[in-house]
């Protein structure tokens, strides 16, 4: 059984028919990305499974149970962190109080400062940074903490959506190892990347969408050896 299951679902906003039977599977342990143009529905359909975007059709089950009807909060605690691309750090909150809110979520797991600590492994940068507030971090200090107060709920599933936008190279190639690291201590992600070699360095499997479809399912290997999908479906 996956961990994670999106079944042909259509999502719409208003009339627009964004997202035309989709279906996904994500594993225990893996990471499995979403890549494709600006407005193929890579973005919808993690709003989609978070209950945000509400599919009028087809089914998202989490450990097999049917989450699709569920409230954003509710689908949080039964264990899937969302790490949208607007970051959304709250500004007039310190690193810390911007954590502690994350882990409000927790569900009856190890909280704390063992939370915290592991988080600081990964990003010690904002341990650093503890006492700052969110509108005087950096961008790429505000995506660190944007995708630890996420990693703070412990959650089943982290969905994060395109983590390198607008970040320096430096920072891309950091964070590229950070999320990889994270996923080999066991956290699940599916991830949401514009960038083909970030999205190649890291995931176990690939989704190509174009459209509101899946247009490719595959692993990095088979993506590479496929340059008809590249050409047509990628902007490389």
């Amino acid at each position: 059984m996956s961990l994670l299951a999106v079944e042909e679902i259509h999502t719409y906003y208003g009339e627009a028919h964004i997202l035309q039977g989709v279906s996904l599977t994500v594993a225990e342990g893996e990471v499995v990305t979403l890549i494709g143009r600006n407005g193929a529905g890579k973005t919808t359909t993690l709003r989609s499974i978070m209950g945000i975007a509400r599919p009028r059709q087809g089914r998202v089950r989490l450990r097999g149970d049917d989450v699709t009807a569920l409230g954003t909060h509710e689908i949080a605690r039964r264990g899937i962190a969302w790490i949208p691309e607007e970051r959304r750090v709250l500004p007039n909150l310190t690193v810390l109080e911007n954590l502690r809110l994350g882990m409000l979520g927790t569900r009856g797991k190890n909280g704390g400062s063992d939370v915290l600590d592991e988080v600081f492994t990964y990003f010690p940068r904002l341990r650093e940074r503890i006492d700052h507030r969110g509108r005087f971090l950096s961008g790429g200090e505000q995506q660190m903490l944007a995708i630890a107060r996420g990693l703070v709920s412990r959650p089943s599933v982290m969905l994060v959506d395109e983590p390198t936008e607008g970040l320096a190279p430096l920072l891309v190639q950091n964070l590229t190892h950070i999320l990889g690291a994270i996923n080999r201590q066991g956290t699940t992600i599916l991830l949401v990347e514009q960038t083909l070699e970030v999205a190649m360095a890291l995931s176990h499997r690939l989704y190509v969408m174009d459209q509101g479809r899946i247009q490719f399912e595959g692993t990095p290997d088979t993506l590479r050896r496929d340059p008809t999908i590249q050409q047509r479906f990628l902007e490389i």
